[in-house]
């Protein structure tokens, strides 16, 4: 399995979920202004993402490693690592008391970046 998919889905969540975010918030408020406050935010909320995460990645790396080891499919790897990032978040925006428009954005983020990412490696057969 791909050593990196750990990293690159945790990585690909932080980075695009406020943008998630801010689409949902303009779909059930449409208001201009709204859009353009990401820009201000995006950076203080990425260094809060990244910093409330950071458990959530170590546990993701340890349970990455005990699925190699224990030789489960790349498609069951994959939907526990999914399903343990969605518990993750869930745990933490509890924990932060946070809005659900962002519990939103960052499942539905989290879903799409660990299916669009592989878990497997393509081995190519050389003669």
């Amino acid at each position: 399995m791909r050593k990196i998919y750990p990293i690159g889905h945790w990585f690909l969540t932080i980075l695009f979920a406020p943008f998630v975010e801010q689409a949902i918030i303009y779909l059930y408020t449409p208001k201009p202004h709204l859009v353009a406050a990401l820009v201000e935010v995006y950076p203080i909320t990425l260094l809060f993402s990244i910093t409330f995460s950071l458990p959530a990645l170590l546990l993701s790396w340890v349970l990455f490693y005990s699925l190699t080891k224990f030789d489960f499919g790349y498609n069951v790897s994959k939907i526990i690592m999914i399903g343990f990032s969605i518990l993750c978040i869930a745990i933490t925006f509890a924990i932060l008391k946070m809005s659900w428009d962002i519990w939103v954005a960052y499942i539905i983020t989290s879903i799409l970046a660990g299916l669009i990412l592989k878990i497997k490696i393509h081995s190519s057969v050389s003669k």
